[in-house]
């Protein structure tokens, strides 16, 4: 007789099968909650201890701390107010233990304490005592930026996560640097409890999971399907999907339950999307989304043939306020501006930090006129809020009475730019409006400038002029040389020319290689600023009035802004902004005398007036080399370094018959 084969029934397959899905889906969302929640806080602690180390390193005084040397030292003044301020830091710090600073040593990789701040004699590090850093990367890294460690680090006191700050002197050098450790116990704390938390969640998510399995099997084991369905498109990702509950029954109930707690995926995945594209300080969206939106606004006003406007605001002498208070009031101004945008902007309108003090407002359905009345609009709301030189902790306190004598006036700059009219592609419009932006600045602080008011021609292609920053390769810059040339019509092939006679000078007086490669480029692109030049003043073929050669002197200092927002052009910039200064001082932007004028533009000034006196200008025609070669000798030590005159002369042809 054969034996049956075992057939399990079919209430029991159902469930099985529904207390598998339900616990696949709830695991599953409770270790991707878990994760998430566990992440997102490790990298608040980090954030944080690396916010309280820059805070706190500025308030050193390298110059105290530079006369610290040796362990005699520690009776002295300096050490004893330094670590005064040091223990006042952890005071003020529950979660930190230790606060030192420590300096390079001879050797590599190894530093020395100087500041300890711990009281303990057993525990205090002296001033000298070694410490081999090769474990603790991060701790090296410290000397050029603020740092935390990615992971905590065991000792023989301890398992810590540490922060560390450089202390800067006045030059912007590095006298040594700041450590802040913080115990992970409460680190480890906070994560058990989340993890006794989730796994609660999970455990309760499994009670409900047998218990409403064990109702379903006494319904339509059809539905079951509908069940099923929704589990794998919950675990596809699609958290928007819903179960229909018109039923009142068991299984309406576990529906009911089921879209609860998809529900609640959905929102934690929402709080943890939006803080990925948020910027900490502000509060308003980040510089990502902030291109990524106005990617998808040009898409959508493509194709609707709608326009829409960017706005670039930057705080006006922010640096003053970041000195005078600290970065942590600036901060908080930062964060008190963007809560006034976020108050005083359409829904649909996107604000975001655009970068250090500078926040740019995408304005979709919005024209030209409309885009220059809103931007006016928020330089007078900026003008007229009253500003707040405290935290942003005491900011947010409910009921907080803020003191009147800590007002602050603020004000704005805002460059502003249209889609399609001043260009087509996100890269444009943004580039547009910063030259806008650029344009402003050098003419009126608090003021609004729109790039197709300041540019009646156009000859550059905002988005060429992006390609550069971003990656600036030879082809780009000399194409762009050329446009900016285009601008003038009696300067063409001016910036090829110029960057020609500089490297003769240098080759002259036998420069390094990095001024040569420098002068190669800022040849090319010294008269990058007058993009924010109208053409009817670089082409009147008449005198400048007063107005219009002020215009015309502020092109140094825009071409300078627009280089500033290309790191690998920084060493450029001199050069741009300064070859319109004079030997004698008379010159511009800042009127530099001699050699505190920097070298690379003292032989562009040269190499420039030498091309503008032998070409022919609206105003006059070209001088014959052998007259300009007069010139350049009878402003030598007036307006150009005599001795970089005399090597620019002997390297032309026949320099000698041109010097007799």
């Amino acid at each position: 007789m054969k034996l049956s084969r075992f057939q399990m029934p079919l209430g029991a397959k159902v469930f099985l099968v529904c207390t598998g899905l339900a616990l696949f889906v709830s695991l599953t969302g409770g270790v991707i909650l878990y994760r998430g929640a566990s992440d997102s806080m490790r990298q608040e602690v980090r954030l944080r201890l690396q916010s309280v180390a820059r805070t706190a390193a500025v308030q050193i005084d390298p110059e105290l701390h530079r006369n610290i040397r040796t362990r005699r030292d520690e009776s002295g003044e300096a050490y004893i107010r330094l670590k005064k301020i040091l223990a006042g830091i952890r005071n003020s710090n529950p979660d930190i233990r230790y606060v030192y600073t420590m300096r390079k040593t001879g050797k590599k990789q190894v530093l020395q304490f100087v500041v300890d701040a711990e009281e303990d004699p057993e525990l205090v590090s002296h001033v000298g005592d070694k410490y081999d850093a090769s474990q603790c990367p991060e701790m090296i890294r410290a000397f050029t930026a603020p740092t935390v460690d990615e992971e905590p680090i065991k000792d023989k006191w301890g398992v810590w996560l540490s922060g560390y700050a450089p202390i800067r002197d006045s030059s912007g050098g590095t006298e040594a640097i700041l450590g802040l450790d913080m115990s992970v116990a409460q680190l480890r704390e906070r994560e058990a409890l989340l993890r006794h938390s989730a796994l609660e969640n999970i455990g309760l998510a499994i009670a409900l999971s047998v218990a409403l399995s064990l109702l379903i099997t006494k319904v339509v084991l059809n539905r079951v399907r509908i069940f099923s369905s929704a589990a794998e498109r919950i675990s596809s990702g699609d958290l928007d999907f819903q179960i229909p509950t018109a039923s009142s029954d068991q299984i309406g109930k576990f529906a009911e339950t089921f879209n609860r707690m998809v529900i609640s995926l959905k929102e934690s995945r929402e709080r943890l999307m939006e803080q990925s594209i948020r910027d900490h300080v502000t509060e308003l969206f980040n510089h990502r989304y902030f291109h990524e939106r106005l990617s998808s606004e040009i898409e959508r006003a493509k194709r609707y043939d709608r326009s829409l406007c960017v706005l670039v605001l930057d705080v006006d002498r922010f640096k003053i306020i970041n000195d005078n208070y600290g970065h942590v009031i600036g901060d908080s101004v930062l964060w008190q501006l963007g809560h006034l945008l976020q108050q005083n902007v359409r829904r649909m309108d996107i604000a975001a930090r655009y970068g250090g003090d500078e926040i740019a407002v995408i304005l979709p359905e919005t024209d030209e006129e409309t885009g220059l009345a809103t931007a006016e609009r928020i330089r007078e709301l900026v003008e007229s809020h009253s500003f707040y030189a405290v935290s942003q902790g005491e900011m947010m306190l409910e009921g907080a009475v803020l003191d009147e004598t800590r007002k602050m006036a603020l004000t704005v700059t805002v460059g502003l730019a249209c889609y399609p009219v001043d260009h087509r592609s996100r890269e444009g419009v943004v580039m547009a409006a910063d030259i806008a932006l650029c344009r402003a600045k050098h003419i009126a602080r608090n003021s609004v400038c729109a790039y197709s008011s300041a540019h009646a021609e156009q000859h550059v292609d905002p988005q060429a002029l992006y390609e550069v920053l971003r990656d600036p390769s030879a082809a780009a810059i000399q194409s762009l040389a050329a446009a900016v040339d285009a601008k003038d019509q009696y300067t063409c092939g001016h910036s090829e020319r110029v960057t020609q006679y500089a490297l003769s000078i240098a080759e002259a007086i036998h420069a390094s290689p990095d001024t040569l490669n420098a002068l190669k480029v800022a040849g090319l692109l010294h008269d990058l600023g007058k993009i924010g030049v109208p053409d009817s003043i670089l082409n009147k073929p008449g005198s400048l009035t007063q107005e219009e050669r002020t215009a015309m002197m502020r092109h140094p200092s825009i071409g300078g802004d627009i280089l500033s927002r290309a790191p690998q052009l920084e060493l450029i910039i001199p050069a741009v902004l300064f070859h319109h200064e004079r030997w004698d001082g008379a010159g511009y932007p800042d009127g530099l005398v001699g050699e505190r004028i920097p070298l690379i533009a003292r032989i562009l000034a040269i190499a420039d007036a030498f091309d503008a006196m032998t070409s022919d200008r609206p105003y006059r025609k070209a001088l014959s080399v052998e007259d300009a070669v007069i010139e350049l000798h009878a402003n030598a030590g007036k307006q150009f370094d005599p001795e970089l005159v005399e090597a620019f002369v002997n390297s032309i042809p026949d320099s000698e018959a041109l010097a007799a």
